[in-house]
């Protein structure tokens, strides 16, 4: 992989990481009801920031798959390094947070923070069930999915080995449908470009970006004005294909638009480089919540509810969260390297 792509990637993911803090603001109690807090939250929430874990699967797929040979000592190497880089990280923070949860919860006013979560309740069974299958730190189902994928990894390789030519539509019509679920289909479009040995620089195509961007737009238009149309039929199917089309159109859109701002630009900053927040983006994306949760809930506990206020920390969380994980990574990677590293999962 040349060193620009691989610096794409890096960067990419960094700003991926930025549109989940900001998927994660929604505060709407009911996104349904018109008004210009919903609409303004539902475009950006539900609309533009919808590309980025998608974009992440992509990406996993295609470098769990690069430059693969497959074999048994291939892939036991493959779950050694995910091990490490995914189940370890898995275990720790959403280990770690209920800890903390239980702890808070202690005092009066922990427990009145958090009523809709009181661990000293929980049995055993519902203790497993919300630190590990549906933890406290919501966005590592994420990281779940994604070892789900490396374990069926034998599976996907060997799928798309078989249709060859064809895996890509089949599996892009496959995902597109919701016939299966979708994280598995991610990645293994991922990983087809990786088998495929896709060229990722797409120089054929990179005229025709602005196309992907009209129909993203149009696309996240149409999803907006559909999320208040609650009596369509299958409605909850309807807003499903209205996203992919994002999806579909978005994803190639930030991929070519990355570039046409780098050259643009290449007086100003080298988007050739990777950005100095980079290496820091998984942390920013595993310590993000519960930390933007509390963050809106202070916020609501000071202000009254209103769309103003709403409107108001939908922007400033994802200011004030993405500020916050940033320096924490960087005061941990420089004075506690060992932990950051295994917090980190080694990236």
């Amino acid at each position: 992989m040349d060193k620009y792509i691989s610096n794409k990637i890096k960067n990419i993911s960094l700003i991926m990481t930025f549109f989940v803090v900001i998927l994660h603001s929604n505060n709407l109690e009911n996104s349904t009801v018109f008004n210009i807090n919903t609409l303004i939250q539902n475009f950006i929430g539900q609309g533009i920031v919808r590309i980025a874990v998608p974009i992440f699967f992509l990406i996993s797929g295609y470098l769990f798959f690069y430059k693969f040979k497959p074999s048994k000592e291939a892939y036991l190497k493959k779950y050694k390094k995910r091990f490490k880089s995914l189940f370890i990280p898995y275990f720790i923070w959403c280990t770690g947070w209920l800890v903390i949860l239980y702890l808070v919860e202690l005092t009066a006013f922990g427990r009145a923070m958090f009523s809709d979560r009181i661990v000293a309740n929980y049995n055993a069974v519902e203790l497993f069930k919300n630190t590990y299958i549906y933890p406290l730190p919501y966005q590592f189902w994420y990281i779940r999915a994604l070892m789900v994928n490396v374990v069926i990894s034998p599976i996907i390789y060997f799928v798309i080995a078989k249709l060859k030519d064809k895996a890509l539509p089949v599996i892009l019509v496959f995902w597109f449908f919701d016939v299966i679920y979708y994280p598995i289909l991610m990645f293994a479009i991922g990983a087809c470009f990786a088998i495929g040995d896709f060229d990722l620089h797409f120089n054929k195509y990179k005229n025709k970006g602005y196309l992907f961007g009209i129909g993203y737009f149009l696309a996240i238009i149409l999803k907006t004005v559909l999320i208040y149309m609650t009596k369509i039929p299958n409605y909850e199917y309807v807003l499903l294909l209205a996203e992919n089309l994002i999806i579909l159109c978005g994803v190639p859109f930030a991929w070519f638009l990355y570039d046409v701002i780098g050259e643009r630009f290449k007086n100003k900053f080298d988007l050739g480089k990777e950005m100095r927040l980079a290496k820091y983006g998984i942390f920013i994306y595993f310590f993000h919540i519960p930390l933007q949760s509390i963050i809106k809930k202070f916020w609501f506990k000071a202000m009254p509810i209103s769309d103003v206020s709403s409107l108001i920390i939908f922007f400033v969380a994802p200011i004030i969260t993405i500020t916050i994980c940033a320096c924490v990574a960087i005061f941990m990677r420089k004075y506690m390297t060992k932990m950051y590293m295994v917090l980190s999962g080694g990236r």
